[in-house]
């Protein structure tokens, strides 16, 4: 069963990666391959595709630091030291905190790609 967490817990450190890596994408895509200027303010260059792709992976990195936070305690209950929650309680909010993990997480990235199509359209 610990095997089985670590493979998640893996699963959960590359999506946390990947999102936070999502976050200056947009920033990437207009300085490197639009060619905005340094000098230039990104702001009035932002859409609310990208605040929508920012405000959601945002909330993807937090649940996989929460799910990480929980694997540890779940991991605790497991060699059999107590913790402050039930195993029951502690495998439903590690389910809940994966899927909305990867929920946020595909979300961000559709609205991310969502902002260079209409940037790049624009």
């Amino acid at each position: 069963m610990v095997e089985t967490n670590d493979r998640y817990s893996k699963i959960v450190a590359t999506i946390t990666s990947l999102a936070t890596a999502s976050l200056v994408l947009p920033v990437i895509f207009l300085r490197q391959f639009l060619g905005v200027p340094y000098e230039k303010a990104l702001a009035p260059l932002l859409n609310c595709w990208a605040y929508l792709g920012w405000g959601l992976l945002a909330p993807s990195i937090l649940l996989g630091l929460v799910y990480s936070w929980l694997s540890v305690k779940w991991v605790k209950r497991a060699w059999g030291q107590d913790t402050s929650f039930s195993e029951r309680g502690l495998e439903c909010m590690m389910d809940w905190s994966f899927v909305l993990m990867w929920l946020f997480f595909l979300v961000g990235v559709a609205a991310t790609v969502g902002f260079f199509v209409k940037v790049h359209g624009a």
